[in-house]
């Protein structure tokens, strides 16, 4: 074999060397990482009903009324008669257990304990002999609401909080014998109606 074959057959041999190396080269160079993953249509379907979830949640909230707080006007016979803060769901009894409770000359058989309150709501208390007063004030007080005494009839004093048919009664026979009221506190002078009772009515009437 001549110089000039030699030379070919150690070039090809080289090159066959090249050619292995390179493949075992490219072989183990690290290919580039997959491309992320898209979620599958129903993951975005449950992400996106997860979020008008919550966001519909918040918005109930944001919407939600506060209960409504309503203030009566407690008297009579409890420990701590005055004007207390309740809600709208509660009751005379709550009322009454706000102004300490009733004392010991209370007169519950008059008292509708599982009456719902109003606001503006006067709740009396009575004592032994005087009649309950249960009503609210928007309704017994304010202009075109307060009885004349020396002229209302008997339907228009059975209006008056506190005053029923009996006494409605009685204030009339009253001025027949006596003439019309000169004062607020000649009440007192009529039949089953004392001197507290005249001041839980004052509000109620006029002369």
């Amino acid at each position: 074999m001549t110089i000039r074959w030699k030379l070919i057959a150690v070039s090809a041999g080289g090159a066959v060397c090249l050619g292995i190396m390179f493949l075992l080269f490219w072989s183990g160079m690290p290919r580039d990482q997959a491309k992320t993953q898209e979620p599958a249509p129903w993951e975005n379907q449950s992400g996106e009903n997860e979020q008008n979830e919550a966001s519909g949640s918040d918005s109930d909230k944001e919407t939600e009324e506060p209960e409504e707080e309503l203030r009566v006007d407690v008297k009579g016979e409890v420990h701590a008669p005055g004007v207390y803060t309740l809600q709208a769901d509660e009751r005379v009894e709550e009322a009454i257990q706000k102004a300490g409770g009733i004392t010991d000359r209370a007169d519950m058989l008059q008292v509708n304990l599982a009456e719902r309150i109003e606001d503006e709501m006067v709740i009396h208390i009575p004592g032994e002999g005087e009649e309950a007063i249960t009503a609210p004030v928007e309704e017994s007080g304010g202009e075109g609401a307060v009885v004349n005494v020396n002229e209302a009839e008997q339907v228009d004093l059975e209006t008056i909080p506190g005053i029923g048919p009996a006494k409605a009664a009685a204030i009339l026979s009253y001025r027949e014998e006596n003439g019309p009221f000169e004062t607020i506190e000649d009440l007192s002078n009529v039949s089953g109606i004392g001197e507290k009772t005249v001041e839980q009515l004052r509000d109620y009437i006029s002369l």
